[in-house]
């Protein structure tokens, strides 16, 4: 069976990555320009978010403040957040690596889906970063709905966080669908209203694959 599986929020903490990320910028721009830690890392934090005025790409938000409001080498601040980005193991779920090895043993292909919004560059760098290319078939990265793939849904089973992506998915009538809902986490507190199993964490649905 064709395993597909969501990377941020499923297998990978990125909210943790977001947090080190802007913390490793704020201190790095304000040892080279003796502006206040504290400060700096506010406004990275309020800059770097959706929506309209607002910058999600972590290159594009170095890019701004070294233009618009402190003075710091963007090339070196870009060193700084890859160093944090390429030691990405850390920012893996602990049962990650348990879950991919369980599937790869009952011999299914895994690929890892990820949605990137254009950023392919950060998307690739993170999973490279993250050690899971030794672990998958493969790796897919789209900027549209999950659902909007051109795959055989029938013949393959599918893993994410993301209502919207699940809702997308499920109207495609999958094999199988799960989600995984860890607590505390970005879309966890977002409902799907759809009849498919959910699970706290990988390791719990590993749990139940083998049951099963």
């Amino acid at each position: 069976m064709n395993y597909f599986i969501d990377f941020d929020h499923t297998l990978y903490n990125t909210p943790l990555l977001t947090k080190d990320m802007l913390h490793a910028l704020a201190n790095y721009i304000s040892k080279t320009s003796n502006d206040n830690f504290k400060n700096i890392l506010n406004n990275l934090t309020a800059k770097f978010k959706r929506g309209k005025n607002n910058i999600f790409d972590i290159y594009k938000l170095i890019a701004y403040f070294s233009q618009n409001e402190y003075s710091y080498d963007k090339n070196e601040a870009t060193l700084v957040v890859n160093n944090i980005i390429f030691n990405g193991q850390k920012y893996l779920f602990e049962d990650a690596i348990s879950f991919l090895q369980y599937l790869k043993k009952q011999g299914h292909k895994v690929y890892i889906l990820s949605y990137n919004e254009s950023k392919v560059y950060f998307q690739t760098v993170k999973i490279a970063g993250s050690g899971l290319l030794d672990f998958v078939d493969g790796i897919i990265s789209i900027i549209t709905l999950k659902g909007d793939m051109p795959f055989d849904f029938q013949k393959c089973i599918f893993i994410d966080d993301k209502p919207r992506d699940l809702i997308s998915i499920y109207e495609k009538n999958p094999y199988a669908i799960f989600r995984i809902r860890r607590p505390n986490d970005t879309y966890s507190n977002l409902e799907t209203n759809l009849p498919i199993p959910e699970f706290s964490s990988l390791a719990e649905l590993m749990e139940n694959l083998q049951r099963n």
